[in-house]
């Protein structure tokens, strides 16, 4: 069982509230908060707030901290990387990432998947080493990526996996197998510039919508206001946007200035 838990965006949040449900002991480690805003204020991450209004006992990552009761630690989506030092003086911790290594390491690995119009994808567990998701595996799944998937039902069932294979992984953690890095691959982080689909393909446009859905959204530049779009359907709501071979069809977007919402409501909204 793991008793300590390292995390630091939304997207750790589903694994804490499972670990927490079969661990009440369990540890918080997540990054301290950072400036947001205009005002420049110290915003905690989702994690931090998280482990607050649920009781749970959290720290603050710190590289020359040593956990002494720590006996293993999951780690999901943690942003900051563990120095060798730090590894070689804290007890096990295993990582979560969210492809079938050794392909697809590095920050973001189920949205290049989508955007790669893989079939296939899948999670790994492994024990962290100094090297970028390269440590001995203790566990992994494949599962099918349909093409109409988006990032976060991806992120779902991953999810869903882990929990039901959860006795297995834990059972697996004493069996350590070689990461073949033969045939490895790396993904990058998104800058913002990528998110735009204004100058794409219909193709290339509604796979980009998928993919960003969590780190994101993508978004179209329409009459120098930016749309935010999280939804896309086959046939026209009223609100059409025109690439470079035809147009695709929102049906939930974020205007600029404004909250998220279906496109019908927006066009309410502006009638």
């Amino acid at each position: 069982m793991f008793n300590y838990f390292f995390g630091s965006d939304e997207r750790s949040i589903n694994y804490l509230k499972f670990l927490h449900n079969k661990n009440k002991d369990i540890t918080v480690v997540t990054t301290t908060p950072v400036e947001a805003g205009r005002g420049k204020k110290l915003k905690p991450n989702d994690i931090e707030l998280f482990s607050i209004k649920n009781n749970i006992n959290f720290k603050y990552f710190n590289q020359n901290d040593t956990y002494e009761d720590m006996v293993n630690a999951l780690c999901v989506s943690f942003k900051s990387i563990f120095t060798e030092n730090f590894l070689n003086n804290n007890k096990d911790i295993y990582n979560l990432h969210l492809s079938l290594l050794p392909k697809y390491k590095g920050p973001s690995p189920v949205e290049t998947q989508i955007l790669n119009r893989e079939t296939k994808t899948g999670y790994t567990i492994f024990k962290i080493n100094k090297y970028v998701d390269d440590g001995p595996v203790v566990f992994s799944k494949e599962m099918n990526l349909l093409k109409t998937l988006y990032a976060s039902d991806v992120y779902n069932l991953i999810f869903e996996d882990f929990i039901s294979s959860y006795d297995e992984i834990i059972n697996s953690t004493n069996h350590l197998e070689n990461n073949n890095s033969i045939n490895e691959t790396f993904t990058k982080k998104f800058e913002k510039k990528d998110l735009c689909i204004n100058d794409d393909t219909i193709e290339v446009a509604l796979t980009k919508i998928r993919a960003f859905d969590i780190i994101g959204p993508a978004y179209y530049v329409h009459n120098n206001k930016v749309f935010k779009i999280h939804k896309y359907a086959l046939e026209t709501h009223g609100l059409d946007f025109k690439l470079l071979d035809g147009y695709i069809y929102p049906i939930e977007i974020t205007p600029e200035g404004k909250n998220r919402m279906p496109v019908l409501d927006y066009l309410r909204g502006i009638r």
